[in-house]
């Protein structure tokens, strides 16, 4: 997107897991560009808990480590997430949902 926000999925499990983690695009929109600000050179993770498939944003180095959660991508600021990041994303969170 031409404004630099990031923009989530419209539609899929991403799209369906973001609105119950965040709210709406737009509030986890928010979420990760003060992630990123708050990130600094580091950047922020997407991440799911291995245990409920539960999305946040991880931060390196401010959080501490990241277990039981696998990374679904990492962006630094001014960067986006690609189609193929979604669609990893999706099929990450697909296996996450049939292994509980």
């Amino acid at each position: 997107m031409s404004d630099g926000r990031i923009t989530p999925p419209a539609t899929g499990l991403a799209a369906m897991r973001i609105g119950l983690e965040f709210g709406n695009a737009d509030e986890f929109t928010e979420s990760f560009t003060r992630a990123l600000a708050r990130g600094g050179e580091l950047g922020a993770t997407l991440v799911a808990g291995l245990d409920r498939g539960e999305m946040s944003i991880h931060l390196p180095r401010v959080d501490g480590p990241c277990w039981n959660s696998v990374p679904l991508f990492h962006l630094h600021r001014g960067e986006q997430p690609s189609a193929e990041d979604w669609t990893v994303t999706g099929a990450v969170l697909e296996k996450l949902e049939r292994s509980r």
